[in-house]
């Protein structure tokens, strides 16, 4: 798997410009706008994702400046970054018995989680949230591409279908998780290491801080399961286990429920 990813091939020069940007200690929004909208789709796709109804906004979002106002300027980086790598990668999921639309899906509601949960309980953790959330899931994809190239993509999709632990799954034919493959393919391209640092704290059986975080969040929504009873009790166990802020997610849970119905 690490020779796999180390053969990846290196992102657009766009998306390096907004990672440098958004790196410097006063980031010039002008400039990180500028550079967006230079990307005809890469704006529309950013619209689009920030027009969705998970995020319940009262009025159109109608500019990129707009949006990283309203979101922040982590939130816009992960559409772009997630943007870009989706363009780089082969985007088969079936190995995982679903779409590269579904995991897309899956990656905005885990964020539009996270934004509405830790936009309550503690603000100076959503930037990195922000971001790591809506591209955690995207080691799927090295995953996939790796099950097509070995042959066994019936093998492990009756595997995946079968269990409940998508993780464990993935470290029997990978010897890693996705998450752990997320990090890999994130070093490979030069982010930044506490970004690094989240991803692979994901799947530690005891995870602190902004990988707890997101462990409870990778439970409550899944490829498999959205916010189902089960989902949602594994995560409120988590939650106790790891003593995060618990009235905060239920309020969530239900407010983005009501913005999925929408």
């Amino acid at each position: 798997m690490i020779e796999d990813i180390k053969s990846l091939p290196p992102l657009p020069a766009s998306i390096s410009k907004i990672q440098e940007l958004c790196m410097m200690s006063e980031v010039d929004v002008n400039a990180l706008a500028k550079v967006i909208e230079s990307d005809p789709m890469l704006s529309a796709n950013i619209l689009k994702a920030a027009n969705s109804p998970l995020y319940g906004m009262s009025r159109e979002i109608s500019s990129i400046h707009q949006a990283m106002m309203l979101f922040g300027i982590s939130m816009i980086r992960g559409f772009a970054a997630a943007n870009a790598i989706k363009k780089t990668l082969p985007l088969d999921m079936s190995p995982y018995n679903t779409t590269i639309e579904h995991l897309s899906e899956v990656s905005m509601m885990q964020q539009a989680l996270v934004r509405l949960w830790y936009g309550e309980a503690d603000k100076s953790m959503l930037p990195l949230l922000m971001s790591a959330s809506f591209l955690m899931e995207l080691g799927k994809l090295v995953g996939a591409a790796k099950i097509i190239k070995m042959g066994q993509e019936k093998l492990f999709a009756s595997q995946i279908e079968e269990s409940e632990n998508i993780a464990e799954i993935e470290k029997i034919f990978f010897g890693m998780d996705s998450y752990e493959i997320s990090a890999l393919m994130f070093e490979h391209w030069h982010f930044e290491s506490h970004l690094i640092d989240i991803f692979r704290a994901i799947s530690d059986s005891e995870p602190q801080g902004y990988g707890a975080v997101l462990n409870v969040v990778s439970q409550a929504i899944s490829l498999k399961e959205v916010l189902s009873e089960k989902s949602i009790e594994r995560a409120l166990g988590s939650i106790e286990k790891f003593g995060l802020p618990l009235a905060e997610f239920e309020k969530a849970v239900a407010m983005l429920k009501e913005n999925i119905q929408k």
